[in-house]
């Protein structure tokens, strides 16, 4: 089989705000439901249909998105030195409502589902930033056109990852 390998122009959001990385992650963990969401993939492998499965992502997506993981970074970096370093976080977050719409029209859009926001401290201890890819640089065909309902879903995504962003780094 051959190897092909296709260029596309990904987007990278960045909000930077004087608010605290630890009330940034404190707004964030309750945007995201984490405390109601943390075993959400286990209880999402247990669902029998979409009847249920849309009632067990609704009960738990408070909002636009829900809580999958976290990797904070910054301790990684701890371990080459024993020196404390300013936060490093990744958080997997998203809906799979939104997601099964997106992969009717582009199964590639998995690589990219779900999304990620990344939130790191400012060197100096004061303020911190959010960024992500646009989901609708990442997750929309590579080449060609998007079908419509693609392109809605894609851009009302972009806006529901804007106003979080938004909503967490306010000061």
């Amino acid at each position: 089989m051959p190897k092909i390998v296709t260029s596309f122009t990904a987007k990278l959001v960045k909000f930077e705000t004087a608010v605290p990385f630890a009330e940034v992650i404190s707004r964030l963990d309750v945007e995201v439901n984490k405390a109601g969401s943390s075993d959400i993939m286990a209880t999402l492998r247990k669902v029998k249909n979409q009847e249920e499965f849309a009632s067990v992502v609704g009960k738990t997506a408070e909002k636009d998105f829900l809580y999958f993981m976290e990797i904070p970074h910054h301790k990684l970096l701890k371990f080459v030195d024993g020196i404390d370093k300013p936060g490093i976080i990744v958080y997997t977050i998203g809906n799979p409502l939104i997601a099964q719409e997106m992969l009717k029209y582009n199964p590639l859009a998995a690589y990219s589902i779900p999304p990620r926001l990344l939130i790191i401290e400012n060197p100096d201890g004061i303020g911190s930033s959010v960024s992500y890819h646009l989901p609708s640089t990442v997750m929309g065909l590579p080449d060609g056109e998007n079908h419509p309902n693609l392109q809605a879903e894609l851009e009302a995504l972009d806006e529901r990852l804007e106003r979080l962003a938004t909503k967490i780094t306010a000061e």
